[in-house]
């Protein structure tokens, strides 16, 4: 696909609809990722300033950890500082796992992203204090 065609593909689905989509995938991931008591997230609690990324880390285990296990479940996240190291200093975390929707991704995206991240949570609770 070239950018051209990118462009008549974004610009035919319309920027309205394309946040319409992103705003229902944040509002399931944030409603699933909630029920997931072993679970920090971090985003912020005004709804409308927030994008389609969410930013977590499962209590007590690193985030590279966590991102090696949901990939070897075919879930993609990515661990790290994400360029916000003076935001990590302050929030007291090294890293987190991030993973981001967008017009491609779908609920059943985030339901495997749940089970995986219960899947890793099982590997590691005997582990964490």
């Amino acid at each position: 696909m070239d950018f051209g065609a990118a462009i008549d593909y974004i610009e035919n689905l319309g920027y309205g609809k394309i946040q319409e989509l992103e705003q229902e995938l944040m509002d399931y991931a944030r409603k699933e990722l909630a029920k997931l008591d072993f679970l920090i997230v971090y985003m912020t609690k005004m709804e409308s300033n927030h994008s389609g990324v969410i930013s977590f880390n499962i209590k007590g285990v690193h985030p590279h950890d966590v991102a090696s296990i949901l990939d070897s479940k075919g879930v993609c996240v990515r661990s790290g500082n994400h360029c916000a190291q003076p935001l990590m200093r302050y929030m007291k975390i090294d890293s987190t796992c991030r993973a981001s929707f967008y017009i491609y991704n779908t609920k059943e995206d985030i339901d495997r992203l749940v089970k995986a991240l219960k899947e890793a949570y099982d590997m590691f609770k005997k582990y964490i204090k």
